[in-house]
């Protein structure tokens, strides 16, 4: 059964960054074209230092789509800072009483972990209606992919390097890694148990992906990950010649590690990645460098 259907209206968020109508005026034409209808949140256009409205104004456009059952799945707008500010304001009672997919990408993974966490829901992360469209059209890998998920397809998908050989099946958890990070500790970090690891950044110094990292591994059922899918890492920089490079980083970091890992697949702060379902159950081979995902 399809995620969405022709003719379903979907709710637009913006949970992070204020956004104005021209800067995602592509990305509501392209969930038009398909046929959906997008229904902005009533404070989505409001601004509060440099986030769309205040934390409870964000979270009431949230809970007021959780509300509304015609309402069957919210796109977020775009990412940039303060998700994790309005964690606390949403209702997850209603939410799990009220399951419906939320897609986004970045900051917005903040708020997906946390209704993972805390619900079970499914959520869709790699899809943004700003930083997707700026150049006008979507790519055709995630067009595909976005095509893909929302139908509920079966997807084997081949991309990346292996770091260490082997095979695994987990739900796959994760997506940004300081946003991932920041939640360690909270009541919105999801279990780690049987689960397989998505990570990507951008613009961090190599430095701090080693100390995320570390912080990751220190988090309660590390040991019980299953395997590691290390994304793209997009422009970090090596302040120091001694931090080592991502690929260094990822290097030493693998180096007592006995699960399957691959890096540098095809997601995160580029043009050309895959929409995946964190909560959703998928298989691993490191060895291949596939990862299948079966709805």
């Amino acid at each position: 059964m399809a995620i969405l259907q022709k003719g379903d209206k979907v709710g637009i968020i913006s949970p992070s960054n204020e956004v104005s109508a021209n800067l995602i005026e592509n990305g509501i034409k392209y969930l038009i074209e398909q046929g959906f209808v997008p229904i902005a949140g009533k404070n989505m256009f409001k601004t509060y230092r440099w986030m769309a409205g205040t934390p409870q104004e964000r979270a009431d456009d949230i809970n007021d789509f959780y509300r509304d059952p015609s309402i069957k799945a919210m796109f977020c707008a775009r990412g940039g800072f303060g998700a994790q500010k309005i964690l606390d304001l949403v209702d997850y009672d209603l939410a799990r009483k009220n399951p419906k997919p939320i897609f986004g990408f970045s900051d917005n993974n903040a708020l997906q972990l946390a209704i993972y966490a805390q619900t079970g829901q499914v959520v869709y992360t790699g899809f943004d209606l700003r930083y997707d469209f700026r150049f006008g059209n979507l790519d055709k890998t995630e067009d595909k992919s976005f095509q893909d998920t929302i139908s509920e397809a079966p997807q084997n998908i081949n991309s990346g390097e292996t770091v260490i050989g082997g095979t695994a099946e987990g739900v796959l958890i994760g997506g940004c890694l300081s946003l991932f990070r920041n939640l360690c500790g909270t009541k919105y970090f999801p279990d780690l148990t049987n689960s397989i690891l998505l990570i990507e950044d951008e613009e961090e110094k190599t430095y701090k992906i080693d100390l995320m990292l570390d912080q990751l591994q220190k988090c309660e059922n590390f040991d019980k990950v299953r395997g590691i899918i290390f994304g793209q890492f997009a422009n970090c920089i090596i302040a120091d010649p001694k931090h080592g490079s991502v690929n260094e980083v990822i290097k030493y970091f693998c180096e007592d590690l006995k699960i399957p890992v691959i890096k540098n697949f095809n997601y995160g702060h580029i043009l050309s990645r895959y929409i995946l379902p964190i909560g959703q159950k998928v298989a691993l081979n490191a060895d291949a460098c596939e990862v299948k995902i079966n709805f």
